[in-house]
């Protein structure tokens, strides 16, 4: 999990405080005014410590920022996937999903249960709002 701050270290507890010990997740916290040389090589290791002849997932939070445009380089697809839009439900879906599972299959669950988790209370719960149009 690479983000922007310390957003992927918070990410990474506190998914495995929901899920356990997982020790092939890592998280790369890029400071806003980090070295983009130090950080691929911070993000080049971790890879090489989680990669188990799998594949990788990359996980980072948002498409176009710092965090993204490093992992790029690292892209190989059917090797090396990144999935950008990081939220807690994805990641524990990451976490339970089958060790055997291909790394295109993973993706596609990961984005979908992205999308899900993704929700408007009151419109989940069914209590809308009544406008008047007065404040």
């Amino acid at each position: 999990v690479v983000t922007h701050g310390k957003q992927a270290l918070e990410l990474v507890n506190a998914a495995k405080k929901i899920v356990g010990e997982a020790p092939r997740l890592k998280a790369v916290v890029i400071d806003w005014d980090a070295d983009v040389s130090l950080a691929r090589t911070t993000i080049e290791e971790s890879l090489r410590t989680v990669e188990a002849g799998q594949g990788v997932l990359i996980f980072t939070d948002m498409f176009g920022g710092t965090p993204t445009n490093i992992s790029l380089t690292f892209l190989d697809p059917g090797r090396v996937e990144i999935v950008t839009g990081i939220n807690l439900p994805m990641l524990i879906k990451f976490l339970n999903l089958r060790a055997d599972e291909n790394l295109a299959g993973v993706v596609e669950q990961i984005c979908v249960k992205g999308r899900q988790s993704i929700q408007v209370a009151s419109d989940l719960l069914g209590r809308h709002a009544h406008r008047s149009g007065k404040d």
